[in-house]
C-alpha cells in the first residue's frame, strides 16, 4: 500500500512517501499550473504504471521532504511513464581485501536559495546534507543523514531498451523513457507553460559500434516536449529533438537539465565531458519549427551559447530563484562549480575537502569520462552505469560485425576470470585495454589501464535480496529451489562456488560467435536485476531460458523438472 501526504511549508513543496510493498516507484510528479501535480506509481507486484493522487505543487526542478529526508524530482515523462524515485545511495566500493578506501564526498543533488548566496547539497559519500556559503566557499552547516533513510543516488541501470518486452528489473529505480520509445531521458525540467525540457541519450545498439563520429554508438540530445495542464501528453510525437553532438565534439553522459524561462535559456550538465552546455531556447524552438518534419536536428552547435568547464563528473545543476546563479555538483570532483547564469561565466570552483584520489578513484574518473573515447561520444559508464549493465545487445568490433552480445555487469567482476562471452581475456587489464582500443578508438597508457582495473576490482557483487524479508511461502520456494539447483537440476555443475561460475566455456545450445558454440559461464549473482538473459539477450525472463531456449537440453538437467519444480528453481535464482 502506498500513501501520499502533502505537507504545507513556505516556498518548498514537500511530499512524504510511505510504502509497505516489496518495492514501489514514484513514477513521476508532473508539474503544471493550474492543476498542480499528478503522481504515477509503479510497483513490483504488477509492474504497471498507474495514475496516483493529485496534489497542488508548484513547478520546479526538485522538491525535498526535509522531515523525512527524501528528495523527489518534479518531472514529466509523457507516453510511457517511468520515474527516478528517491533511492538509497550506494556504499562506496571497498578496497582489495580489508584495505580501507578513502571516504569521498560524492556531491549529488543541489538546490540554490532565491538570492544565490547559499546552496544545499547532498553529500552521498558521507551521508550528510551540507549548506554551503557560495561567497566564502565554506560549509556553513552539515547535517547527518538519518540512519535508515534513503539518499539520492546516481543511476545504476538505465533502461536503454524500451522496444524490448522486458528490460532489467531494478528494485531501486526506473529510468525515464522518451515518448518515441527510443531515447533514455536522463533528466526533465520545466521550460515554461506547456513545455518540458528533456536531457536525452540514445543508444544506437542496432548498428555496429564502429562509426563513432556518425553517432552510431550514442547520441546526446535535447528534447522539447509539450504537455497539457493535467499532465497528459498533448500528442505522441508532438515534441522535437535537437542532437547536441557534431562530428568533432560530443557531450557524453548528459546528467541533468534546468531551464530559465524568463531568459529563454537551458543549462545541461554533461557528466562525461565535464561541462555545462547553455542553449538559446528561442533559437532551438525556431529550428525545430522550421524543420518540423525531421525526427531530429543535428544543429545543436549552432544554438550553443556557451560551453562552461566544470570539474570532474557534473551530475546535477541548481538554479537560484532569481535565475542569476547556477551551481553544479561535481560528483567525482568532490566540488561545486558556481556559474554566473546571466554573463555565462564560471565564477569559481568550490572544493568540498574530499580526500586525495587513490588509484581506484582515478580509475573511476576515467571510467566515467568521455575523454577516453574518440570525439568524446561516450564513456565506459554509458554501457556500464556505476559498473552495472545497460541490458542491451551490442555488435562490438572486437569479434567482428554481426555478433550481437548482451552487456555483462561488472559488479563483482574481480573474481570471474576469464572475461568476455568467449573468455578471450585472461585478465581484466587485457579486457580493459582491448575494449578501449577497438571500441573507444583510444590507446590507453599502462597507468590508465592499472587505475581502471583498480576501480573495477573494488566493485562489490550485487547484494542478494534479504531472505528474512520474504513471506514464509516464498522463502520455502527459495529453499526448495536451492535443493533443486544443487541436486536434480545439476545447475551447480557449471555455476559453482561463491561467484556461481566455473571460468569455463560450455555449449548451452544458443548459437555461435565466430563459429564458437561454447560460451563463457556467466555469474548468477544479481540475476533478478540483469535481464535479458543468455549471451545475446534472447531470453526476456529467467523462465524463458528453460521454457523457450533449452530445446537441446543443455542447461544441466533443468529439462527434467516439473512445472512446480521449475517455479521453485526460478525463485531461488531470483534470490541470488
Amino acid at each position: 500500500m502506498l500513501t501520499w501526504e502533502h505537507v504545507r511549508a513556505p516556498r518548498t513543496p514537500m511530499v512524504n512517501l510511505h510504502s509497505t510493498a516489496e518495492w514501489v516507484h514514484l513514477s513521476s510528479i508532473i508539474p503544471g499550473p493550474p492543476h498542480g501535480a499528478v503522481g504515477c506509481l509503479r510497483s513490483s507486484a504488477n509492474r504497471q504504471a498507474r495514475a496516483a493522487h493529485r496534489r497542488p505543487l508548484s513547478p520546479g526542478s526538485r522538491i525535498m521532504n526535509r522531515e523525512a529526508f527524501h528528495w523527489f524530482w518534479l518531472a514529466q515523462v509523457v507516453g510511457l511513464i517511468a520515474w527516478l524515485a528517491a533511492a538509497g545511495a550506494p556504499a562506496q566500493p571497498a578496497g582489495k581485501g580489508s584495505e580501507p578506501r578513502p571516504t569521498y564526498k560524492n556531491p549529488l543533488d543541489v538546490t540554490v536559495d532565491t538570492d544565490g548566496r547559499t546552496a544545499r547539497v547532498v553529500l552521498t559519500g558521507t551521508r550528510t546534507l551540507a549548506v554551503v556559503d557560495l561567497a566564502t566557499g565554506r560549509i556553513a552547516e552539515e547535517t547527518p543523514w538519518p540512519e535508515g533513510k534513503r539518499l539520492p543516488r546516481p543511476s545504476d541501470v538505465p533502461i536503454h531498451a524500451p522496444n524490448e518486452p522486458t528490460a532489467a528489473r531494478i528494485r531501486e529505480q526506473l529510468a525515464q523513457l522518451s515518448p518515441d520509445r527510443r531515447r533514455e531521458i536522463r533528466a526533465v525540467a520545466w521550460a515554461g507553460p506547456g513545455e518540458l525540457l528533456l536531457a536525452q541519450v540514445q543508444a544506437r545498439s542496432s548498428l555496429p559500434a564502429t562509426q563513432i563520429s556518425q553517432g552510431w554508438v550514442f547520441q546526446n540530445s535535447l528534447g522539447i516536449e509539450p504537455f497539457a495542464p493535467q499532465g497528459e501528453q498533448v500528442q505522441r510525437g508532438a515534441g522535437a529533438t535537437l542532437i547536441l553532438d557534431d562530428a568533432r565534439r560530443a557531450h557524453a553522459e548528459l546528467a541533468d537539465v534546468v531551464g530559465w524561462p524568463e531568459r529563454q535559456r537551458v543549462f545541461l550538465a554533461a557528466a562525461g565531458a565535464d561541462v555545462v552546455l547553455v542553449y538559446d531556447l528561442d533559437r532551438v524552438r525556431n529550428a525545430m519549427s522550421k524543420y518540423a518534419d525531421h525526427a531530429s536536428l543535428s544543429q545543436g552547435p549552432r544554438h550553443l551559447l556557451a560551453r562552461l568547464p566544470t570539474q570532474a563528473n557534473p551530475r546535477r545543476v541548481g538554479l537560484s530563484g532569481d535565475g542569476k546563479t547556477l551551481v553544479v555538483s561535481n560528483y567525482l570532483g568532490d566540488s561545486l562549480t558556481v556559474i554566473d547564469a546571466e554573463k555565462l561565466k564560471v565564477v569559481k570552483h568550490i572544493p568540498l575537502s574530499g580526500p586525495k584520489p587513490d588509484a581506484a578513484r582515478r580509475g573511476e574518473l576515467l571510467f566515467n569520462s568521455g575523454r577516453l573515447t574518440q570525439f568524446g561520444q561516450f564513456s565506459c559508464a554509458s554501457c556500464h552505469p556505476n559498473g552495472g549493465s545497460d541490458g542491451l545487445n551490442w555488435d562490438l568490433p572486437r569479434d567482428g560485425v554481426g555478433n550481437f552480445k548482451n552487456t555483462k555487469s561488472l559488479l563483482g567482476v574481480k573474481d570471474t576470470a576469464p572475461y568476455g562471452w568467449l573468455g578471450t581475456s585472461p585478465t581484466l587489464a587485457d579486457r580493459v585495454a582491448g575494449t578501449l582500443r577497438t571500441l573507444h578508438k583510444y590507446e590507453p597508457s599502462d597507468e590508465e589501464v592499472k587505475d581502471i582495473v583498480a576501480y573495477l576490482e573494488t566493485l562489490p557483487p550485487p547484494s542478494p535480496p534479504a531472505r528474512s524479508e520474504l513471506p514464509a511461502e516464498s522463502l520455502k520456494a527459495v529453499e526448495r529451489g536451492q535443493g533443486l539447483f544443487e541436486g536434480k537440476a545439476r545447475c551447480n555443475g557449471c555455476h559453482a562456488g561463491p561467484t556461481f561460475d566455473d571460468g569455463k566455456l560450455h555449449d548451452v545450445g544458443t548459437g555461435t560467435i565466430l563459429g564458437e558454440e561454447r560460451i563463457n559461464t556467466p555469474s548468477l549473482r544479481g540475476l533478478s536485476s540483469s535481464a535479458p538473459y543468455l549471451h545475446d539477450g534472447r531470453a526476456q525472463s529467467i523462465e524463458e531460458v528453460f521454457s523457450k531456449y533449452n530445446e537441446r537440453r543443455k542447461h544441466g538437467d533443468a529439462d527434467r523438472l516439473t512445472a512446480e519444480e521449475l517455479a521453485d528453481l526460478v525463485a531461488y535464482l531470483r534470490s541470488l
